[in-house]
């Protein structure tokens, strides 16, 4: 059931990006703006994972901008099992900074330092493809590579800026 909602959810996010590419964004040229950007994680072996992170978003003057932020995931005990378990195992906490260059219109290079479950150090490395829809909001899908623990993921984002 989890696999069918997230393949939903990524098919009509998907729709929303091809849709909004099809429009002129005439509300694209802030130069720099605060943000709040909500994300649902899609990730092997995990049952739920959700962020927040705020931050300044750098448009024309810098190409470099920088966020802070936490995420929350559930993992599965048993391979077969969609139920949650607050286990201290199979919680992951992460507190991160997260950097963000531009490559080119709409797509950035980002790279999470992230310190997990008030333990172990992390750090993830990724792309994000993002794309406003209106002034004030804007989606996109992040795939962020963890080194350390040799995982991939995948953030669905809502960012707003303020």
């Amino acid at each position: 059931m989890n696999k069918t909602a997230c393949l939903l959810a990524l098919f009509t996010l998907s729709f929303f990006v091809s849709h909004a590419q099809l429009k002129d964004c005439k509300d694209c040229s802030i130069s720099s703006f605060q943000s709040v950007t909500m994300y649902y994680i899609v990730q092997p072996g995990s049952s739920f994972g959700f962020g927040l992170e705020a931050g300044q978003w750098n448009k024309e003057g810098s190409r470099f901008s920088y966020f802070l932020g936490s995420k929350m995931q559930w993992f599965r005990t048993d391979p077969g099992s969609d139920k949650f378990n607050n286990n201290a195992n199979n919680l992951r906490f992460s507190f991160y900074l997260k950097g963000q260059a531009k490559i080119v219109n709409k797509l950035y290079l980002v790279v999470t330092p992230q310190f997990v479950n008030l333990s172990t150090f992390e750090t993830g490395l990724g792309l994000r493809y993002t794309y406003p829809l209106s002034e004030v909001i804007g989606i996109g899908v992040e795939p962020i590579y963890s080194i350390i623990n040799k995982e991939y993921s995948l953030n669905a984002n809502i960012h707003l800026a303020l």
